[in-house]
This record gives structure tokens, sequence and C-alpha cells, in this order.
């Protein structure tokens, strides 16, 4: 089985932390088993309470239910069921910054 090099990064909260992560396993179970805090919600896909964006590195979420394809597209990924698919680099703790984007809030 393949295992990749995730990188949990938040300045913010003083994380950097790097987790093994097999190719079969969701990013957020793995963090939790490590003693890593993330937020979490309905551990399904379905809300952004997880959000976190991908800074180098690919991921599979195609079980995910939230994003439209143009937050896909920015990087955004739901850790609940996002499984790895090279090594990561990921900023976690994002949901504040997704609705602060444009796609949430009107421009004046």
């Amino acid at each position: 089985m393949t295992t990749y090099q995730v990188r949990l990064i938040n300045s913010d909260r003083d994380l950097d932390q790097t987790i093994t992560v097999p190719e079969d396993e969701y990013l957020w179970d793995i963090a939790d088993e490590a003693g890593i805090k993330l937020p979490a919600g309905c551990l399904q896909g379905e809300c952004s309470v997880c959000v976190a964006k991908i800074v180098e590195g690919k991921v599979d979420q195609s079980e995910q239910k939230f994003f439209s394809s143009e937050e896909l597209a920015q990087g955004y990924s739901v850790t609940c069921v996002a499984f790895p698919r090279s090594d990561c680099t990921i900023e976690t703790h994002q949901e504040q910054k997704l609705y602060q984007n444009s796609l949430y809030h009107s421009k004046k």
C-alpha cells in the first residue's frame, strides 16, 4: 500500500506537523489518530467545518458534496473525506477564510 507524507500547517495555531497517511485513509482520521485536533462537523464531506487549503500536492475528495468546481480549483478541501494522492502540504482551519471569499460576501 502506498503512503504519503502530509504536512499540516497553520501559523495562527502554531501547527506544523507531518503525518504518514495511507492512500486509502482519510486525512482527518489519521490526523486525529496522531493527536492533531482538526475541526470536524459532519465527517461526511457535506459541511465546511474541516475546510483546508491544499498548498502543494494532490488529494482525492470525490466523496465531498460541499464545494463548487471553482472552490475545488482554488485548492479547497474537506479533510474528512480527502485521500492523499501525493505528498502534500495542507493549510488547516480555513473555514473562515473560505467564507471571506467573494463567493459568499458581496463586495461593497
